[in-house]
């Protein structure tokens, strides 16, 4: 699955490079800045797949850029997402030396905030790739159901996430357009439950899908 997706995003990169190069279509402006509304599709990886190995389309990102000079831009993004799976019996061993041995449910819900630098290729075009690094932090919480037992973590972390996608604007003089991108996520978080899990540089592909609206 997540090679088809990469296959996907690198066909609508190159494709968006390639038109924007042979037939540089004029957007009728030169934006200032722009906001998007992006759907999201997360996939673990490393220790975190360990945890959750599902991948899960759960996940919204709000997200803001104003050009500094030509291409160049900086902003911010804020999402909500979420990972989880069931787990046949296992035994649960507790802090205080309990155990249980149960079906157990995981999940994880993070909050992450950016600021964003970014840099846009033919901004001023009806399709116009970008590059961006994104650096802040994330609120997590991950939970461990066992029988009516909620066992649970929070974590505050740094992140970083380089990310690369594509505008596709609807029209010259449109003020909407389409947004797909594609992005590495590292973080700092951890996950630590007694004797039984415990990860640290917690690691996710996401996957996003789009709105964006511009600003002349």
């Amino acid at each position: 699955m997540k090679k088809i997706l990469l296959a996907i995003l690198a066909l609508v990169f190159t494709a968006s490079i390639a038109q924007a190069q042979n037939e540089p279509v004029s957007l009728g402006y030169t934006p200032s800045s722009y906001y998007t509304f992006s759907w999201n599709t997360t996939f673990t990886m490393g220790d975190f797949n360990k945890w959750v190995g599902n991948g899960s389309p759960a996940g919204f990102d709000l997200g803001g850029r104003y050009f500094i000079k030509g291409g160049l831009a900086a902003g911010f993004n804020i999402s909500w997402q979420r990972v989880s799976q069931s787990y046949g019996y296992q035994t649960y061993f507790g802090e205080d030396g309990s155990a249980i041995t149960s079906t157990n449910y995981r999940f994880t819900w993070m909050v992450p905030f950016q600021g964003v630098i970014a840099y846009h290729f033919m901004a001023d075009k009806m399709i116009s790739p970008y590059i961006s690094l994104g650096i802040g932090g994330d609120y997590m919480e991950h939970h461990l159901l066992v029988q009516e037992y909620d066992i649970y973590k929070t974590r505050w972390d740094f992140s970083l996430t380089p990310e690369v996608g594509a505008m596709i604007k609807f029209g010259t003089f449109s003020s909407w357009g389409a947004l797909v991108a594609f992005n590495y996520k590292w973080t700092t978080n951890k996950i630590e439950f007694a004797n039984n899990f415990a990860s640290k540089n917690l690691q996710m592909l996401n996957l996003k899908v789009g709105v964006v609206l511009i600003v002349r």
